[in-house]
């Protein structure tokens, strides 16, 4: 019988989002079609550049000024309940 796992070679190991796994000690025989699979990210690598993304955004807004002096001065509470 032929089985077919789709994947890729990362580090010198076969990767797959396939839980099926290939028993020991069988022939099997490697495809390399050349189409590229995108390197997939950690959860820090995402954090990392959300964090990045958050901080260049920041660093290109324009600063509050004082009508948001005004509003904090005023009396409304950002932290809780809503306060007039």
């Amino acid at each position: 019988m032929v089985q077919t796992y789709q994947g890729y070679f990362q580090e010198g190991r076969f990767v797959s989002p396939q839980t099926k796994s290939i028993p020991e000690h069988v022939e099997v025989y490697v495809l390399v079609t050349n189409n590229a699979v995108p390197a997939k990210k950690t959860k820090a690598q995402e954090q990392r550049e959300a964090f990045e993304a958050f901080f260049e955004a920041v660093s290109k807004a324009e600063p509050l000024g004082e009508e948001f002096d005004e509003i904090i001065n005023s009396g409304i509470n950002f932290t809780g309940e809503l306060e007039l």
